[in-house]
């Protein structure tokens, strides 16, 4: 039997199955997401990511505590449109949830997916990743935040083919998941940011 080390499968020709990504995956040390059949490494992040996802993840999880939904941060892997797989910063789930298979890490039916912006992902979760999540069932909210400015998308399902998007830019605006019965400040979500001048 062959084993091969994320480094030998960043320099495979050939493009991986889900099934070789998730048993390499699921031996790592490191994540990598998994997109279009190849393995992508994942950089470490920032102070002001880490802040503002644990601002986040710690409002959400404090409004939704005695409901059906949980948030899980940024070691839930989800499968998302192509066989594609991602581990987004935050994702929360409500009811039920489906895993892909019996070791219950790699989530179907997320309702909120919010990716924590940097220089080297940004136009990966603006493009591709948009596409990818906004081909998800029940997926009613896809949240972009800015890292080095106050600044978030917001893009609401309305239907299979209708999303709405707000754009959000003051402290005092609100970020509204009507789906999980959750608002938070932006003075909340960038509590103790430090923005370069």
């Amino acid at each position: 039997m062959l084993i091969m080390s994320k480094t030998d499968v960043a320099y495979k020709k050939e493009l991986l199955s889900d099934a070789e990504y998730l048993r390499i995956e699921r031996e790592a040390f490191e994540k990598s997401e998994f997109i279009n059949g190849r393995v992508v490494a994942m950089a470490g992040a920032s102070e002001n990511h880490n802040v503002i996802s644990s601002n986040v993840f710690g409002e959400i999880w404090t409004i939704t505590k005695n409901s059906q939904c949980r948030p899980f941060s940024s070691d839930m892997r989800v499968k998302a449109k192509k066989g594609n797989y991602y581990y987004p910063d935050i994702v929360v789930v409500c009811g039920e949830r489906k895993f892909e298979d019996n070791k219950k890490d790699v989530l179907l039916n997320p309702k909120v997916v919010i990716e924590v912006l940097s220089k080297s992902t940004k136009l990966k979760d603006r493009n591709e990743k948009l596409d990818s999540y906004m081909s998800l069932e029940d997926l009613t909210d896809y949240v972009l935040i800015e890292q080095d400015t106050m600044r978030i998308e917001h893009f609401i399902k309305i239907n299979e083919k209708e999303w709405k998007v707000y754009l959000l830019t003051e402290k005092a605006d609100k970020l509204v998941l009507e789906s999980i019965n959750c608002e938070i400040s932006l003075d909340e979500i960038y509590r103790e940011v430090k923005f370069s001048k």
